[in-house]
């Protein structure tokens, strides 16, 4: 069987197992292929660092970009499908040498993470036959169990691609869980380093609405509602309501409440769209215009009166690092995962089959 190797170049950027990670590799596009009598599918496709990408595996990747590679065509060169349109010519491209290529890079990028993993013990053994016996496995567990009514998570049977995608998942949270712990554990100053470098771009300030409101609690010394005290606080904020439509300042009137009354500034982001549809306080703010007043608002045993101040445009500024430390923690590790990836990715020996991958076809 002739072998060949390929350089790896630096460039695209693939979206796999729901976690955007860099392939860096130079290289080529597919319907479900028809083997020969000499092209099974446990025969090897490529090999990286010595570990074997099978036919079937690399077939699960063509299947998975199909879509992708049928969408650049028509985008880029207006074309569609038709009989020959896997073998057609645009602009100096192929539709099936695309497709190619790009299945051998994400073969490659998956074969890497998953080598990673091994090392890291998280996965014992990342041949692609092992994985389908896995999964037959677990079809055969979760149909018995169904049969012994017993409880199952997720689907009753799991697909190739559903059960692919579970195992890669898992297996990456559990490589970066581990280097997180040990390895790459962020001290203080490296996280607000990284912050720093990535406010730009992760950490801006959505959309929000700022408005200043008054509130008045009828919640007891038990924190229950009472209504008595309901009772009470909605004179109050009536009153208030009234002395501010006739000009009274919001801290003014809030001080005529006595002590049961407070004043704040809060803003309301645009796009946390289910916070804002459990609070009616959000909404109203989203909805009044520069300097208009709402009606009361009853939320989470209180009152409010609110008067919206001005639009905090988005990416007019940034989010607290304590605010969102976790988030940075988190982003620190995926960061520093994906530039380990890309890098492994070019230092990995990457030896192809060239007589299966040209006679490779749709």
């Amino acid at each position: 069987m002739a072998m060949t190797s390929r350089k790896l170049s630096r460039s695209s950027v693939w979206l796999i197992a729901g976690m955007t990670v860099i392939a860096a590799i130079a290289f080529i596009f597919v319907e479900r292929p028809v083997f020969s009598k000499t092209n099974r599918s446990d025969d090897p496709m490529a090999t990286v660092n010595g570990e074997p990408i099978l036919l079937s595996e690399f077939q699960r990747a063509v299947q998975a970009n199909k879509a992708r590679v049928i969408d650049y065509f028509h985008e880029k060169y207006g074309a569609g499908q038709s009989a020959s349109f896997w073998t057609e010519t645009y602009g100096g491209e192929t539709p099936l040498e695309r497709l190619k290529r790009t299945a051998l890079e994400e073969s490659v990028n998956l074969k890497v993470q998953q080598l990673i993993a091994k090392e890291q013990g998280v996965l014992t053994d990342i041949r692609y036959d092992v994985f389908l016996q896995n999964l037959e496995n677990e079809n055969e567990r979760r149909a018995k169990a169904i049969e012994n009514h017993e409880v199952v998570f997720g689907p009753a049977q799991y697909t190739e691609d559903a059960y692919f995608e579970y195992a890669m998942v898992n297996a990456v949270l559990s490589v970066k869980k581990h280097l997180a712990e040990h390895d790459w554990k962020p001290d203080e100053p490296q996280l607000k380093r990284f912050y720093e470098t990535k406010k730009s771009e992760l950490y801006q300030a959505p959309e929000a609405v700022k408005a200043r409101q008054i509130s008045i609690s009828f919640l007891d010394a038990d924190l229950h509602a009472d209504e008595r005290r309901k009772a009470q606080a909605k004179r109050k904020i009536e009153a208030a309501a009234a002395k501010i439509s006739n000009g009274m300042a919001f801290e003014q009137a809030a001080k005529e409440i006595g002590p049961d009354g407070q004043v704040a500034e809060q803003s309301y982001p645009l796009d946390n769209f289910r916070h804002n549809a459990k609070s009616p306080v959000a909404q109203a703010a989203s909805m009044l215009q520069a300097g208009e007043i709402s009606g009361i608002i009853e939320e989470n045993a209180r009152f409010y009166l609110i008067q919206r101040l001005e639009n905090v445009r988005a990416g007019s500024r940034y989010l607290a690092f304590d605010a969102v430390k976790d988030q940075v923690s988190k982003d620190y590790i995926d960061d520093r995962y994906a530039g380990y990836v890309r890098q492994r990715i070019a230092d990995a020996r990457v030896v192809v089959n060239e007589r299966l991958y040209k006679t490779f076809r749709m």
